[in-house]
């Protein structure tokens, strides 16, 4: 049985249900329930194995680094230990001993495999109402998880990723694949974020995701964030400017509904005055690479609907912010920083 269909082109793993069972029962000897959630490079399976718990099978692409996964684990165990009120998955180890585990594809990629604790509670795009309460909560998670982080250290940290926020030049040059409007609106953002003091700014590890379908909710407010996949050692208000870019979709009113977050994230976490100037910035330069990276995968991943789950919104939201008055929105960001 051909149980993946992973190429020298395309590394991400395609494994069918049966598959995933057979890889869950062989490895971690365990049987349950097992149904795909989504991602962007991997797969990931939901499994549920009832009595024995609830779990997250994940499966990396061919081209990740193990090290990489090393890194994941290794903060994972760190916010475990210095912000345990922040909830994240633990890692569950094979009989071994091992929290990485190798399976081999039919079509000879080899793919590293990890098991995750399954962390009940709703996905922030699914709960109601987004008020203020709960996105303060958000905010001071985010500053939370930084404020832990920003002394944590791994050999791994320093690696070249797509999402990074510091390389979103690569991003930008999918922008001839826009059309007229949205390369205007990329090239408003990128020349906002060529304009960034980048030395003057903290660098640290930051989850780097907290978009709507990794953010846990429980009883109106945030706690605890899933999928570190792409943690990268960067600037640190990156962590809050891209949970912006994402909090934002989809309102009537963005700012209302980012101002709470910045003021929580800065009473836990202040911005220096540099940091604050760049947060604007950075939001927007984070809806401009998810527009280009969408236009890319468009063509390079036409068969998966989620590569495109945020790209309409984000264009909507780079072109209602662009209609607001010079500065506006920018001097809005900076003063929720100081008000905290």
């Amino acid at each position: 049985m051909n149980t993946a269909t992973t190429t020298a082109e395309d590394p991400t793993p395609r494994l069918t249900i049966a598959a995933a069972a057979s890889v869950l029962e062989s490895h971690f000897g365990l049987t349950g329930a097992v149904s795909s959630l989504p991602s962007e490079r991997d797969q990931n399976f939901a499994v549920d194995c009832g009595p024995r718990g609830r779990f997250v099978l994940k499966i990396a692409n061919s081209r990740e680094a193990r090290a990489a996964l090393e890194l994941q684990n290794a903060v994972l165990d760190h916010v475990g230990r210095q912000a345990s009120h922040i909830e994240v998955p633990r890692v569950v180890a094979v009989a071994g001993g091992s929290a990485i585990v190798e399976w081999r594809a039919a079509t000879g990629a080899t793919h590293c495999v990890r098991l995750l604790t399954w962390l009940d509670g709703e996905l922030l795009v699914r709960a109601t109402p987004h008020d203020s309460c709960l996105l303060a909560s958000l905010g001071t998670t985010l500053a939370s998880l930084d404020a832990a982080l920003l002394q944590f250290s791994h050999p791994a940290m320093h690696r070249e990723l797509h999402w990074d926020l510091m390389r979103a030049d690569l991003a930008f040059r999918h922008a001839s694949l826009l059309d007229a409007p949205e390369r205007a609106l990329v090239a408003t953002g990128m020349r906002a974020w060529q304009a960034i003091a980048w030395p003057s700014l903290r660098r640290s590890v930051i989850h780097g995701d907290a978009n709507d379908y990794n953010v846990l909710v429980r009883d109106g407010r945030v706690v605890g964030l899933l999928d570190f996949g792409d943690m990268v050692h960067t600037a640190t208000v990156c962590e809050l400017a891209i949970a912006l870019a994402y909090v934002m979709l989809g309102k009537a009113d963005p700012l209302a509904a980012a101002l709470p977050v910045i003021a929580a994230y800065c009473a836990r976490l202040p911005l220096t005055m540099a940091e604050a100037e760049a947060l604007y910035p950075l939001t927007v330069a984070r809806l401009c690479m998810s527009v280009c990276h969408a236009a890319y995968n468009a063509r390079a991943k036409s068969d998966d609907p989620y590569q495109q789950v945020t790209a309409t919104p984000a264009r909507e939201l780079l072109a209602q912010l662009a209609t607001n008055a010079a500065g506006t929105a920018a001097v809005a960001f900076r003063e929720a920083c100081t008000t905290s």
